[in-house]
């Protein structure tokens, strides 16, 4: 690269790492706020909120990297016109083509690193959101039962605990309404949590079972220690579910289980991630050249016009549209997953048609 490659280069780089880090922040906040009631009610501290949303991260930054690049192009090549670098360049004999080199190049780097993400970090990145949040609400340690509060444990139970230490749960209140008909509260003075691979038990000692008995008396059933399953077969809940596209391994995707039901229903799903896995990074490249070749085409005007600015913002958003029109259509229709590609190929047969068009391309 030669130096006024380096100097659009270095412009193009500072100005998508702040519009990158402006959307993540903005995107963090709105994650939190979703977040932020489980983690209250939970008790959980920081360090698991921040994996939350470091796992989240990856899945959107392939979709966010093709709105970057193209703000940042129409910032970088804006200003210098404004700033009449352009005409500069321009008068000097640097064809379009020649302006249009450092984009290539910024834009086949984010290319590139948009790839690792849609093919390996998302992918993996989704699993390890989904059950770090499955373990979340599931895993009823003795962490995550509060003092003094009524902790409700998915449908059946519903806890209450006056103090948890290192030596256990103390003063143990339970509502099991596993049996409808016939509602049980367990009272105990001591208590401990046990955590196995596929179940979670609480180990109750010296206390009381209360329960109505047929004829619809009280009866009171007393115990020195008393063994709670709350949570079975945990391992076939998470491990053992039916995986989403967006989480599966690129193997997985072009080799689904053809003994699944859920699988065969969904293999046009499966054919659509492949190709939109390829297809996301792909927009990046052809979105900035076509955003690019737009400024360039146009006339250069000494008063800043608004409505250029408003046109090239609206092609941003056109394009993004036009994206997510695309994965939709390649998921719903049938042999249709290649439609992914549709925005790619239409900004790269747009961009020559701009760049021909030009006059200035055709005296150089």
């Amino acid at each position: 690269m030669n130096l006024v490659d380096k100097y659009i280069f270095k412009q193009l780089s500072n100005n998508s790492f702040l519009i990158l880090v402006l959307i993540i922040s903005v995107f963090c906040l709105g994650k939190s706020v979703q977040l932020i009631e489980l983690m209250v009610s939970r008790g959980l501290p920081a360090l698991v909120f921040f994996k939350l949303i470091f796992n989240s991260l990856p899945q959107i930054i392939p979709t966010l990297l093709p709105v970057i690049t193209g703000l940042s192009v129409f910032f970088v090549y804006t200003r210098m016109q404004t700033d009449r670098e352009l005409v500069i360049l321009q008068s000097s004999g640097h064809s379009n083509f020649a302006l249009i080199k450092p984009v290539v190049i910024f834009s086949l780097f984010l290319t590139f690193l948009s790839s690792f993400f849609t093919i390996h970090q998302a992918p993996l990145s989704n699993k390890n959101f989904k059950i770090l949040l499955y373990t979340i609400k599931n895993d009823y340690s003795a962490t995550l039962l509060q003092e003094g509060m009524f902790n409700t444990i998915g449908k059946d139970f519903t806890i209450f605990i006056k103090q948890n230490n290192k030596e256990g749960l103390h003063n143990i209140f339970i509502h099991d309404t596993r049996d409808v008909k016939r509602p049980t509260t367990l009272i105990a003075k001591k208590g401990n949590i046990i955590n196995t691979d596929s179940s979670t038990k609480i180990f109750l000692r010296d206390g009381s079972q209360q329960f109505q008995s047929q004829n619809k008396k009280l009866s009171i059933l007393y115990f020195d220690e008393y063994l709670l399953n709350i949570i079975q077969d945990k391992d076939n809940s998470i491990f053992t579910r039916w995986k989403s596209p967006s989480e599966r391994t690129m193997y997985e995707l072009l080799n689904p289980d053809k003994n699944s039901l859920d699988d065969i229903k969904n293999s046009q799903a499966f054919k659509a991630e492949v190709t939109l896995r390829f297809a996301m990074p792909l927009n990046i490249l052809f979105f900035s050249i076509l955003i690019l070749s737009f400024i360039l085409t146009q006339k250069f005007d000494r008063v800043e016009n608004v409505s250029r600015t408003i046109k090239i913002l609206s092609l941003i958003v056109f394009l993004q549209v036009l994206s997510i029109i695309s994965s939709n259509v390649s998921i719903k229709f049938i042999n249709m997953h290649f439609f992914n590609f549709f925005p790619s190929v239409f900004s790269l047969f747009l961009t020559i048609f701009l760049l021909f068009k030009s006059r200035k391309l055709v005296n150089d």
